[in-house]
């Protein structure tokens, strides 16, 4: 969990020594994914007593509105507050040494939300509107458009959506804004000893704990708000010893051991995953006994993700609109022995890793409740909806809830050798090679099952807990080659060219199969077309269903997903303090995970597009549709950067770096975490499975352009500084030791997907982004020139294609708005004494308060009759928050 979203940076930095960032090509050292390596080194004590006091405070009133926050609402109240402590020393001089840390976060605070609700004419059958040629209007000027019966059976899901507080809108929908409130504290410390066993022994062991928990308000559509609760933390231990054999080869073992419990839950939750009703709720409107109705949706109407979760564009929800409760307590043991040998020309790191994990969870994959989907305001009035699906199970006599605990079980290993060669006095070769694998995940209890053929049989077949879930295949039979070079080809050994490439392994870890929970009888996933929805409403016992199910699955043999990664690089030194780069980076992803539906339907070529006749049948009859996650998608990137970086002098450092790139697949994506994840955002979902060729598009990750400036600069005042050099007493102590610092981003804007509700094509997978076409002449990124958070893109650019036919709108081509963020510290540092300074620290996030708006609503169409949906284009919510100031204040002794 993130339990505080906190994006002021890690606040536990200051534990830290050392941070390393290698984000491409690196050493053979290195694997199990094929994403960017931090390496962090905590500090530690020495022959000195040293240490440091820190605290940093925000509140309300010095932050800025959000720009969504109605005017009639005051700014939520915000008090945040983080402090801490970092002391060190030795016990025995040169022998013996200690360091502690303790840093601590409270925080309440409020996000803003504006979504639209039905409006109260809306409710009674009375479907209002605004003036032709208005998007929006007044309650006054609103207007009947058409008058429809209402079903007294929709009433007690209706009567829960609050009242409008805004603008009224096309469709039968009007503004609506809240602000639900928030509440995280967080507690993390490290205890950390050295000893110097002898001149060739050293030995060291850190303990490190994080607590932490936050409660949020959410205003679903309960008659009351109700909290969420998420509780967590993290134990992690580690042990090191280091052997020096001889000046010229050193040994370091290390074993470390990280626990990891956390636990989200809701106020209607009791032992883990019950559920009593919800203050004041209908408890005829479970559909499942025992389970409050999840989610439902229809368009036009948005109110998801009130509390935690961002808000979702179009739907809303009785109960938590997410996968809850959870809990996940994980155990993770590392062994780990590495061996540095320099002699001669070679310097060679060699070494070997194994992990074993206990994953022990309660991982509900889909929304608890499940959902209910009607196509328009319309057919909910009118109560006919397009489906439901619910989880279910039938393991547990007398329940119908699925059964989503899970002990999973995984082991890791890995051996490597790198050699960093110097063939000649002006160029050195980097060899390494790479052998990692992984087993195949157990489940303790032996609650696993598989469908062995996907497209004939019906029934799974059940695993024991020591078959294992799936095969591994690799093409690389476990090898990762690593090779570049650094050549200095100029005499002045100004100029440096480099380059390098490698194979990095994304291993199919617990992100991926941990998900694949809805296999009966412990669970299945059942959708029900036009289901007759009366209350009480439970589902009968699941085996007597009628209904198909629609399980979520991986193959039975998983191939190795992987990345092909080149850069070529020149560096030049321009002076003593000027250095400028240019970096060409390639990255080619094979085999990664992406979901689609083995089981759609044949498709035939009919003027000369993908089609699916009428009559057609699903492959294997007794299952609806499959969420499969395999490894089919493919991408490629290429990057331009340009770097230009300034070493300190007259004190100004700077480092500004640009990035021209492009990053195309066909639906996947390397370093995704979490199948579930791929499964709820399109842009990670196939469309048409019967033709990945047109699934090929711009990545969900890609960003065209990208400028980073970072600088500090201190003011040339005081003692040491060009004026004031000779400075004492109060003028030494008010012009001297200020520093500007800086981060400045400017990036152009993700790619989303264009949708519709209604579904033409045929498709009938629940995670199926449904495509419209494109207008003939038309623009498929139609984004206006003086676009508006109220449209920021022209829908008259798509049209409804006719019934059978898939959208020829490719993936992912409405590019939406950019960030500009600059932030911006000031920091004076005061010497107090010899060896103590104290320094004070105003930071200004977001400094010029721009606006950086997040994605518009991207579903086109609400019906078959190719009516707009009356928020597409618009544009709610802020990527970033607004301008915030933080002050701090840190002796460092």
């Amino acid at each position: 969990f993130v339990l505080l979203q906190n994006n002021y940076g890690a606040q536990y930095g200051r534990a830290s020594g050392e941070f390393v960032l290698l984000q491409n090509n690196y050493g053979a050292q290195y694997g199990r994914a094929s994403g960017g390596v931090v390496s962090a080194v905590t500090q530690s004590g020495s022959n000195s007593v040293h240490g440091s006091l820190f605290e940093f405070l925000r509140n309300e009133k010095l932050d800025a509105r959000d720009y969504f926050l109605d005017r009639r609402f005051p700014k939520a109240p915000l008090k945040r507050n983080q402090f801490g402590a970092a002391f060190g020393g030795p016990i025995r001089k040169d022998r013996t040494f200690f360091f502690l840390n303790y840093e601590g976060l409270q925080q309440s605070t409020g996000n803003s939300f504006l979504g639209t609700v039905l409006t109260p004419e809306t409710r009674q059958g009375n479907i209002t509107g605004c003036p032709a040629g208005k998007a929006t209007c007044s309650r006054e000027e609103a207007i009947i458009v058409r008058t429809l019966p209402v079903d007294p059976n929709i009433v007690p899901l209706m009567n829960l959506l609050p009242l409008p507080t805004g603008q009224y809108r096309n469709a039968g929908v009007a503004d609506y804004s809240a602000v639900p409130r928030w509440k995280a504290d967080e507690n993390y410390g490290i205890v950390r000893m050295d000893q110097q066993l002898s001149e060739k022994d050293s030995l060291f062991g850190r303990f490190t704990k994080d607590q932490s928990s936050r409660t949020d308000q959410y205003l679903y559509l309960t008659p009351q708000p109700f909290r969420g609760f998420q509780v967590g933390g993290y134990v992690l231990a580690t042990v090191s010893e280091t052997h020096v054999f001889n000046p010229s080869v050193l040994n370091t073992f290390r074993v470390g051991f990280t626990r990891r419990n956390d636990h989200l839950f809701y106020s209607y939750t009791q032992g883990g995953d019950q559920f009593p009703n919800a203050p004041g709720l209908d408890p005829r409107l479970s559909p499942v006994k025992g389970v409050p109705l999840g989610l439902y949706s229809v368009p036009g109407v948005n109110l998801s993700g009130i509390g935690t979760q961002p808000a979702s564009q179009g739907g809303t929800a009785i109960g938590p609109n997410l996968s809850g409760p959870a809990v996940f307590v994980d155990n993770t043991f590392d062994y780990d022995d590495s061996v540095m040998i320099n002699k001669g020309r070679h310097s060679i790191a060699l070494g070997g890793n194994f992990k074993r994990y206990q994953m022990n969870h309660l991982n509900e994959p889909w929304v608890y409740g499940g959902t209910f989907t009607w196509d328009s305001i319309e057919s909910f009035l009118t109560n006919n909806p397009r489906n439901t699906t619910q989880l279910l199970g039938s393991t547990t006599p007398g329940s119908q809830k699925a059964d989503v605990y899970r002990g999973w079980r995984q082991s890791y290993g890995a051996v490597y050798i790198q050699d960093d060669f110097k063939a000649r006095s002006n160029l050195t070769v980097n060899l390494g090679l790479r052998w990692e694998g992984i087993r195949s995940p157990r489940e303790v209890n032996g609650k696993l099952a598989v469908l062995k053929d996907i497209y004939r049989d019906k029934n799974f077949v059940l695993l024991s807990k020591n078959d294992p879930f799936f095969g591994i295949n690799d093409g690389f039979k476990g090898f990762s080659p690593r090779v570049g070079f650094a050549w200095t080809p100029l005499p002045d050994q100004k100029t440096v060219l480099r380059s390098g490439f490698g194979i990095f392994k994304e291993m199919p870890l617990a992100y991926i199969w941990q998900l694949a929970l809805e296999a009966p009888p412990y669970s299945k996933r059942y959708t029900v077309n036009r289901p007759q929805l009366k209350f009480p409403f439970p589902f009968a016992d699941p085996d007597s269903l009628t209904s198909t199910g629609e399980p979520l699955m991986l193959p039975l043999q998983v191939t190795t997903p992987y990345t092909l990664q080149w850069t070529l690089s020149l560096e030049r030194q321009i002076g003593q303090t000027l250095v400028v780069k240019a970096n060409y980076v390639g990255t080619r992803g094979v085999n990664l995970f992406a979901i689609y539906n083995p089981n759609q339907k044949p498709t035939i070529i009919r003027d000369g597009r993908q089609f699916t006749p009428p009559n057609a049948q699903v492959p294997n009859p007794n299952y609806t549709s499959f969420r499969y996650v395999a490894p089919i998608s493919n991408q490629i990137y290429n990057a331009l950067q340009l770097v230009v970086e300034r070493r300190s002098r007259a004190g100004l450092a700077f480092n500004a770096s640009y990035t021209w790139a492009r990053n195309i697949d066909n639906g996947g994506g390397a370093g995704i975490k979490g199948a579930e994840q791929i499964a709820g955002a399109a842009s990670f979902a196939v469309y048409n499975g019967k033709d990945l060729s047109s699934e090929r598009g711009l990545s969900s990750l890609h960003v065209k352009h990208n400028f980073i400036l970072g600088y500090s600069y201190e003011l040339p005042f005081g003692p040491g500084r060009h004026w004031g050099n000779q400075s004492t007493g109060p003028v030494k102590y008010v012009l001297g030791g200020w520093a500007i610092n800086g981060t400045n981003t400017i990036r152009s804007g993700l790619p989303i997907n264009i949708q519709m509700t209604p579904r033409q094509s045929g498709c009938v997978a629940q995670s199926c982004p449904e495509r419209p076409d494109l207008r003939p002449g038309g623009n498929n990124n139609p984004v206006l020139d003086h676009w508006t958070p109220e449209r920021y893109f022209d829908p008259s650019n798509f049209v409804l294609q006719p019934t059978g036919y898939f959208g020829n709108v490719g993936r992912n081509t409405v590019i939406r708005p950019g960030q500009v963020n600059v932030n911006l510290s000031f920091t004076k540092e005061n010497r107090l004494a010899e060896g103590k300074n104290l320094e004070f620290r105003a930071e200004l996030f977001n400094f010029p308060n721009h606006p950086n708006f997040g994605a518009p609503a991207n579903s086109v169409f609400r019906d078959a009759d190719g009516n707009l949906d009356p928020n597409v284009g618009r544009i709610t919510s802020t990527a970033t928050p607004m301008r915030q100031i933080q002050f701090g204040l840190k002796l460092i002794f």
